[in-house]
């Protein structure tokens, strides 16, 4: 409605200056010139009126910004507006377009009034926030255990898994990941998730790190056993082959195409017979640790060798209740 005011008082202008023109007796060019002419003038001051009354709606704007003593808040959010569309242009050249709007689109759709669902959302955010610094910093770090970490990272890797796994069949030493932890809901879905890279010609080696205790032929076959049917790499050894520069700084980490480490911590008690938990998860993307961590499972992994001859891998069979 506004233009087409506009458009009827520029044609009313040029209207009148041609029947003036008119009454003059001026040539027929002359009139239609001196009224194209005018109307173009007044179109012409009418958008100069609308720039000045938008450029003074503006200041009015700051200015009650100032007054309130918010400050610039204005400017402050165009350029908010400006900065969070350039790092969301760059996150999907990243990663990729899809993932970003659905996660975006989703957060969206929340509707006010529903807190729990908001508070969440953000912790969840805020989560994964926490996670990319990490990683960017080159160590990220999670209180208790993270089975999400592991099996994503699993389903992640294109080119390799190199894992050590400490043994001792003692569960008063707290190793995380032997034992009755393959054939727990998380150990089994670990397995799977492994059968699957293997099939996407993932080369994964477990190394059997076993103390003293450990020297039970038939306990580590029933150990090793699952691993092999899905065509894992397994070798042993024994804590007096060790080479003597880790012999005293040994620790579990899973390193992924040789780009981050998964290490878990577990925790220190003082009664004996209690089995320590997982007191932190961290992955360490840092390129100087991740290629120590490289260097020292390939030494450990020489000086290992496979138990005893390996049967006949089925890539499709897993313990029972894998799948």
């Amino acid at each position: 409605m506004h233009i087409l005011i506009k458009i009827m008082v520029t044609s009313i202008a040029g209207g009148l200056t041609y029947v003036l023109t008119n009454t003059t007796k001026q040539p027929e060019i002359w009139q239609l010139t001196m009224s194209v002419f005018v109307a173009g003038i007044v179109l012409v001051v009418q958008f100069l009126i609308d720039s000045s009354e938008q450029a003074r709606k503006l200041a009015s704007a700051i200015g009650e910004d100032v007054t309130k003593g918010t400050g610039s808040s204005l400017t402050d959010k165009v350029q908010s507006i400006s900065e969070a569309a350039t790092h969301l242009a760059r996150v999907e050249d990243l990663l990729g377009r899809d993932s970003i709007v659905r996660l975006v689109e989703s957060a969206g759709r929340l509707k006010q009034g529903e807190d729990f669902l908001l508070r969440f959302t953000d912790s969840q955010i805020e989560g994964l926030a926490s996670l990319l610094e990490g990683l960017r910093s080159g160590r990220a770090d999670h209180e208790g255990e993270n089975p999400d970490w592991l099996l994503a990272l699993t389903d992640a890797a294109t080119i390799s898994i190199d894992a050590t796994s400490m043994t001792s069949f003692d569960k008063t030493h707290g190793f995380v990941d032997e034992g009755e932890f393959w054939s727990s809901e998380l150990g089994l879905r670990y397995l799977d998730r492994q059968r699957e890279a293997v099939e996407r010609n993932v080369r994964i080696r477990r190394l059997f790190l076993l103390t003293d205790e450990a020297n039970d032929p038939e306990e580590l076959r029933k150990l090793l056993e699952p691993h092999r049917k899905i065509n894992v790499e397994v070798r042993a050894l024994r804590h007096d082959d060790i080479p003597f520069l880790y012999q005293k700084d040994l620790q579990d980490f899973i390193l992924f195409d040789q780009k981050v480490s998964y290490e878990l911590q577990t925790a220190r008690v003082l009664r004996s017979g209690v089995t320590p938990s997982i007191s932190n998860v961290g992955l360490v993307s840092n390129p100087q640790l991740t290629e120590k961590r490289k260097q020292r499972f390939e030494g450990l992994w020489s000086a290992a060798q496979d138990p005893e001859p390996t049967p006949a891998a089925d890539p499709t069979a897993l313990p029972s209740g894998a799948r």
